[in-house]
């Protein structure tokens, strides 16, 4: 029984696969159904937006935006909190 070394290449293409064949949310999918009942054909500019639908970026069918936990603009996000606004006086 001899193992078989897997090389860069095959490790690469097995991650490759994966990240091609991953499958939407329910609600990209539900997004997908309904722009094609209103008659947009099916095209890559459609599953992209699906894809913004299930990262949060875009509101889906439901009218309701999945929650982003990502810091707003100008927000920095820090593990010990707000920082004490502390003024010497020498």
């Amino acid at each position: 029984m001899e193992k078989k070394r897997q090389t860069n290449e095959d490790i690469l293409r097995e991650f490759i696969r994966k990240i091609i064949y991953e499958k939407l949310c329910k609600r990209g999918y539900n997004y997908i159904a309904s722009r094609k009942r209103k008659g947009e054909k099916h095209n890559p500019f459609l599953t992209a937006r699906a894809v913004k639908v299930c990262k949060g970026q875009m509101r889906g069918t439901d009218k309701k935006q999945k929650k982003d936990f990502r810091p707003g603009k100008g927000k920095k996000r820090s593990a010990q909190g707000r920082k004490p606004n502390i003024v010497k006086n020498d």
